[in-house]
């Protein structure tokens, strides 16, 4: 579970965005649409981005998805913490990320 996090948020780090939309139809089509998607970024945009996206990322996880990786589920079992993503543009990452964020306030 910690090597998941870890890897989602140095890819999120490691790459910017876009116009473009992101492909979450493999861990590597995901990687090549980040990279697209933030290319043009300036640093603090894609920071941005990138907390965006972890914000997104780590919503879409699901108590399953916990209990298979307490489980020790091989990595290749689990389900793609991508997905939710797949088809999104920059903007849609930020406006999702916003109403988390924004529903999070509300249930305090």
């Amino acid at each position: 579970m910690k090597k998941l996090f870890a890897c989602l948020l140095c890819v999120a780090l490691l790459v910017g965005c876009s116009d473009p939309r992101l492909d979450a139809s493999s861990e590597e089509a995901f990687e090549q649409s980040l990279e697209q998607v933030v290319e043009k970024m300036s640093e603090e945009e894609r920071e941005a981005f990138a907390e965006a996206l972890l914000i997104v990322m780590l919503h879409n996880i699901t108590r399953d998805d916990m209990m298979a990786a307490q489980m020790d589920t091989p990595p290749e079992e689990m389900p793609s913490p991508f997905a939710g993503l797949d088809g999104m543009t920059v903007d849609e990452v930020h406006a999702q990320a916003r109403q988390i964020r924004e529903s999070a306030r509300g249930e305090r």
